[in-house]
Order: structure tokens, then C-alpha cells, then sequence
């Protein structure tokens, strides 16, 4: 892999699976919120798995399935619409979830209410999946980079699907509790992934041009083709596609601009 024309001017950071390990967190907040939204909201019998590894890769390179809670409520709504009451008759196959988000346009609330029907309430499966995730499931969460931000080679920001709760938990895992809040972009910010609009907001405070953004979905992909400028770090083997793939940032940063994690520049 060629770094000869790598000359970003600002780093923005997506948060999950980038700059936190959250393998153990929001999948199982996921798999989890099935089961009990299954019983709970559908009156349902959870006879089988429901959620696993294969569905979250279906779902994370798809680019309008950013935000987890609203995974839990369209994946409810799917078996819902299937009139079954055991999970296992009515929850979609892997294979057979794919096939349906192809037929995705438009706007995700709509488009679910549209072909599945509102059978399930997503105001309630958010907060369900939101108390599960800030009660309990957010402590096993680790740092994926070792690095206060004011350490960076270069001016940081960050653009998450995260909510302001989300954003504060975040916050302490990284030891960023100083984090300048002019430079981040959440979901309460009224802006979301695959959108550009966030990344072009934080360049235009940062005064950067050609940023590199890290992300590990393809919303965040999306999200940087549609921006149209700088350059796209995939961390993870989700983005197989992308021209720069890294297992870490730290790896990342320190192949792409010779940057020490532990001391500084090389």
C-alpha cells in the first residue's frame, strides 16, 4: 500500500470500532434487546439466537444502517410483519436480510413503517436498547487508541452516530473529557451518517480541506465519498474494498504519517 499522496490536513474519527473497541457493547446490546423486544413489544416466544455475527455484517456494509437501536427496532419489525410468534420461524435468515435492505430507498424510519408496518413502537425498543447499553453493557468497552487528542500529528474531530449520553461514556473511556465539544458531531446534533453535512461541518471549523476520515461501516464510507474530498482510513476487515485498511488507528496513524503512539513523530 502506497502512502505517496497521503497528505490529509485534519483527522475526524468515527468513535465505535475505531477509536473504541465495542465488540463486546453494542452486539450484544443488539442480540440482547431482540430477544426481550421480541417478548416484550411482540408478544413473542425467543426460541432461537435471533441476532448474529452474519446479520451485523449484512447490516454494517449496508450504508443506511448506522444506528444500533433502530437495527433492533427494523429487524423486530421484519419478524413482526411475518405473523409468527416463534423467533425462529420469524426472524430473517442472514442471506434472506440481505435481500430485503436491497430494496432500501429513502428514509429508514419511513421506509420501515412503508413495507413493514409501525406493528412495533421505536420509541420504546430505543430506550429499551439505550438503558441496556448506559446501565451496563458500555463498562466493557476498551480504548482501540492510546492517544490523547491534543497528542495527534494533527487537528482532531469527531463525527458519530453516537448520542450526547453515548458521546460522554465515550469520553471517559478515551480519557477525552476535554475534548472540545465545537468538534464533535452526534446524532443530537440533528445530522447522521451516511450524511456528508458532518464531515463538512467540522472541516469548515477546523479549516481543513482534505481530511482523513476514520470509520469502520459503510455509512462512514458513504458519508466520505458523498463529502467528496480528502481521503477514507477503514479500521477493521468490514471494508474490503476501501484503499486504506487497518486492523487499529494506532496502526494507521503510524503507517500512514510515521506518527508514534508512544513518543511522538518517528
Amino acid at each position: 500500500m502506497t502512502t505517496e499522496l497521503f497528505r490529509p490536513d485534519a483527522l475526524i474519527f468515527d468513535i465505535d470500532g475505531v477509536l473504541i473497541d465495542v465488540r463486546k457493547s453494542f452486539p450484544e446490546v443488539i442480540r440482547i434487546s431482540v430477544l426481550r423486544g421480541w417478548e416484550k413489544f411482540c408478544d413473542g416466544e425467543s426460541d432461537a439466537p435471533g441476532y448474529t455475527p452474519a446479520h451485523e455484517r449484512v447490516l454494517k456494509r449496508h450504508g443506511a444502517f448506522n444506528d444500533d437501536y433502530d437495527i433492533v427496532w427494523l429487524l423486530l419489525s421484519i419478524a413482526a410483519a411475518s405473523g409468527e410468534k416463534k423467533l425462529s420461524r420469524a426472524f430473517p435468515a442472514a442471506d434472506a436480510l440481505e435481500d430485503e435492505i436491497r430494496t432500501f430507498s429513502g428514509d429508514m424510519e419511513e421506509w420501515v413503517k412503508k413495507r413493514y408496518g409501525e406493528n412495533v413502537p421505536r420509541t420504546e425498543v430505543r430506550s429499551a436498547c439505550s438503558a441496556l447499553y448506559t446501565g451496563e453493557m458500555y463498562k466493557l468497552e476498551k480504548p482501540m487508541l492510546r492517544c490523547h487528542w491534543k497528542k495527534l500529528p494533527l487537528a482532531a474531530a469527531v463525527y458519530t452516530g453516537r448520542d450526547a449520553i453515548e458521546w460522554e461514556l465515550a469520553k471517559k473511556t478515551l480519557g477525552w473529557e476535554d475534548f472540545l465539544e465545537n468538534l464533535v458531531i452526534h446524532s443530537d446534533s440533528g445530522i447522521k451518517k451516511p450524511s456528508p453535512d458532518g464531515l463538512e461541518i467540522l472541516c469548515r471549523r477546523l479549516g481543513a480541506e482534505k481530511p482523513a476520515f476514520f470509520g469502520d461501516t459503510a455509512s462512514d464510507m458513504h458519508a466520505q465519498r458523498a463529502f467528496g474530498r480528502g481521503y477514507f482510513v477503514a479500521i477493521g476487515d468490514l471494508l474490503h474494498e476501501a484503499a486504506h485498511i487497518y486492523e487499529t488507528p494506532e496502526q494507521a496513524l503510524e503507517e500512514l504519517l510515521t506518527f508514534s503512539i508512544e513518543g511522538g513523530t518517528k
